[in-house]
């Protein structure tokens, strides 16, 4: 009796080639298709290019975090310039990147968008500086520019703004 049954063998080996071939296909389709979102991950220092009506505002700081298409993020005050704080780290915007395109929405309080509220807003706004639903859409310009608009529940208009990225902060070295 043979130890090799042709039907088994051509079985066996039809499968083999119907997984390589699918392998194939799979591949050159992933090759092709699809590909991984731009790193936007890190902190922009935002300059207005539509004033937001304040008597003084200085634009904030956009920090996000990235992990493939979702993003979460913080709106900072502009004199942030050390570490956040544990209040200030706490996520507050959420969103996708897509196409380059950028989008978050969430809350933030008013006066870190607008430091000193003229006298005809003060009355539009709350007095204890609860959260203001915020939402933000920009696109990406080159590989550290952002360029949008934001709009706020308690302000009336849209602010738009350009955004660069900030170079990581390098870690100091201590001498022992």
């Amino acid at each position: 009796m043979s130890q090799f049954n042709l039907k088994s063998l051509t079985f066996y080996g039809g499968a083999i080639a119907a997984v390589v071939v699918l392998f194939e296909v799979v591949t050159a389709y992933g090759e092709n298709n699809l590909k991984a979102p731009i790193n936007i991950d890190g902190r922009y220092r935002l300059s207005y290019t539509q004033q937001p009506d304040c008597l003084n505002s200085n634009a904030p700081i956009l920090t996000i975090q990235q992990s493939g298409i979702y993003l979460n993020g913080s709106l900072l005050p502009a004199q942030t310039n050390a570490e956040p704080t544990s209040a200030e780290k706490k996520t507050t915007l959420t969103g996708q990147i897509s196409n380059q395109q950028l989008s978050l929405v969430g809350t933030v309080p008013t006066s870190t968008v607008c430091n000193n509220i003229s006298q005809a807003e003060v009355s539009n706004r709350p007095k204890d500086n609860s959260p203001s639903s915020i939402t933000i859409q920009s696109r990406l310009q080159g590989e550290k520019t952002l360029e949008g608009q934001m709009t706020i529940s308690d302000m009336p208009k849209v602010i738009g703004f350009t955004a660069q990225r900030e170079a990581p902060a390098q870690p100091s070295k201590s001498s022992h």
